[in-house]
């Protein structure tokens, strides 16, 4: 009798464990990126345009190809231009949407590597997973703070700052992607197929960091073609789609994995995941 009680409380107790990382790991991050992406293009909608005397464009809509996602999130528009002929429209509307929704994202990427430690020894996976999910979640939260902090601090209020945050992010991104990979690669309980979809995202993510780093250098007092922007924004508005994707792709993995170990009687070793 006490030995039933007792395996029912460890039951109940695993059980809610899961499904409170499963929130963290699996609904957090799809309610994150839907906000996110829905505030985007509320915030392209309403933005009031753009001009760039340097390569003569100038329009009075949010444009795919000439336009950084961080021209939604500043306080103003034309705010690189030298011109004081230059109108400097209020962008607070737009500002306030993308800002806030990816402050979000970086809350996200915090609470999700928070947790995705903990489930590794939840259901007692390889010691090699549990060995790399303890490095994994220091950089998974240096890179969910570096997100922030490009929303934190909107690029007309410090250039400089807000640079360093955003490429701090994708750099961090990166290493944080292979870790992630190393340690999905080793567990029992996880196909290797949420390894591949990783890896491929690594290697587009790799692609990006040249080009932001090596590539033409857009920016206040910098010269540059239309081609150099065209390619500077189309590059980055990629890479944060391809992100969406690879993080949904193992979004879908956890669930799996969780709705296995919820619906399971006893707190017994999981099944393998296809």
């Amino acid at each position: 009798m006490i030995f039933t009680v007792v395996l029912l409380l460890k039951s109940y107790y695993y059980i809610s464990d899961m499904k409170k990382a499963r929130f963290y790991l699996v609904r957090l991050p799809i309610i994150s990126i839907t906000i996110f992406l829905f505030c985007c293009v509320i915030a392209a909608l309403i933005y009031p345009g753009s001009h760039k005397e340097i390569i003569g464009y100038q329009s009075d809509y949010y444009s795919f190809t000439h336009n950084f996602l961080s021209e939604l999130g500043s306080f103003k528009t034309n705010t690189d231009e030298i011109n004081t002929a230059i109108i400097k429209e209020d962008n607070t509307p737009s500002m306030l949407l993308f800002n806030g929704s990816l402050i979000l994202i970086g809350v996200t990427l915090i609470l999700f590597y928070l947790n995705f430690k903990k489930v590794f020894g939840l259901i007692e996976d390889s010691s090699k997973s549990i060995f790399y999910s303890k490095i994994t979640m220091p950089v998974g939260l240096l890179a969910g703070f570096f997100y922030a902090g490009v929303g934190l601090v909107p690029h007309d209020l410090h250039f400089g700052a807000h640079v360093f945050f955003a490429n701090s992010a994708f750099l961090t991104l990166f290493f944080l992607c292979i870790l992630h990979s190393i340690t999905v690669y080793h567990s029992n309980f996880l196909n290797n197929s949420y390894v591949i979809g990783y890896v491929a995202f690594c290697i587009v993510l790799f692609v990006y960091l040249r080009i932001i780093f090596f590539g033409p250098q857009i920016g206040p007092g910098k010269i540059y073609s239309e081609a150099d922007l065209m390619l500077q924004v189309i590059a980055q508005k990629s890479i944060v789609l391809t992100f969406m994707a690879a993080i949904l792709h193992q979004v879908y993995g956890f669930n799996v994995l969780f709705l296995s170990l919820i619906h399971i009687s006893e707190p017994t070793r999981p099944l393998y995941i296809s």
